[in-house]
């Protein structure tokens, strides 16, 4: 949930689905994600979280992420959006450790202290007062406060089968840029291809192949988006596409535009933040 079109400094969705899987991606801004109800796998960067009821992630901008509740009937989950015009220096440190603790799970008589913050921006998302914004970053800034006084979990414990996919997908991350491909892997890790295969599309709810090209297009966009001389077909042999074309094809199927319009969007973007 991107704040393209939306406030410039924050939104927020409330969702009720059932048995919903979304695709990885990732925004420009920062997610804070709060499960209400039911149950949910939520894959974030190279890492993998069960979440139960009353369970926060912060989600920090321009990380992959995904969840998957095909399991789970009925869930329930409150996203809010927001960018960095909303912190300033003396509330950064709430952000920052925030985003280095791996989940926060909230005892159930603390909960109703973050339903009553999360009713009020709820409340005041929807009746568009006068100095809305002043008042929904206060209520942001005391929820950020309240989930920093609470004890941030450890590394969640992790079976068999999520360790060895944390463990792929880390291998994946750090060398995206190689020749990659289930049998490499298979080979790497010692396993056979079927099995690494069923593991990984069960743990993380997509194929190995998909997760591959995603963290490749990621990285590429991240190359274009900064200052870089790199020509598309650099980029492409940086993020391991050996064929430029199929670059530009694959890059404009998950962005939706090509990796040059791309380029030139995010330079004009930066051309005009400076001349500002």
């Amino acid at each position: 949930m991107d704040l393209e079109g939306k406030n410039p400094l924050f939104s927020h969705n409330k969702v009720t689905n059932q048995r919903k899987i979304t695709g990885i991606h990732c925004h420009s801004s920062y997610e804070l994600y709060y499960l209400r109800n039911g149950e949910t796998k939520y894959f974030v960067g190279d890492e993998i979280f069960h979440l139960e009821p009353g369970n926060f992630i912060m989600i920090p901008k321009g990380v992959l992420h995904k969840t998957d509740s095909e399991t789970c009937l009925h869930s329930e989950r409150m996203l809010i959006s927001f960018n960095d015009s909303l912190i300033d220096s003396e509330t950064r440190p709430l952000l920052d450790e925030l985003c280095g603790c791996k989940r926060i799970s909230l005892p159930v008589n603390q909960l109703y202290q973050v339903e009553e913050i999360l009713h009020k921006l709820e409340t005041e998302f929807e009746k568009h007062s006068a100095f809305q914004q002043i008042m929904i970053r206060l209520y942001i800034l005391e929820l950020l406060t309240l989930l920093c006084r609470l004890k941030c979990d450890s590394i969640p414990h992790e079976n068999a089968s999520d360790k060895l996919i944390r463990t792929v997908s880390e291998y994946i991350s750090a060398n995206y840029a190689n020749d990659l491909s289930l049998k490499s892997l298979s080979k790497r890790f010692a396993l056979s291809e079927g099995f690494l295969s069923r593991k990984f599309k069960a743990v993380s709810g997509m194929g190995i192949n998909e997760y591959i090209t995603h963290v490749r297009i990621h990285n590429a966009a991240r190359l274009l988006t900064a200052s870089s001389r790199c020509s598309i077909t650099e980029v492409a042999a940086q993020c391991g596409f050996n064929d430029s074309n199929y670059f530009t094809s694959v890059f404009k199927k998950i962005k939706g535009i090509t990796p040059y319009k791309f380029y030139k969007m995010n330079a004009a973007v930066q051309a005009n933040g400076l001349l500002s």
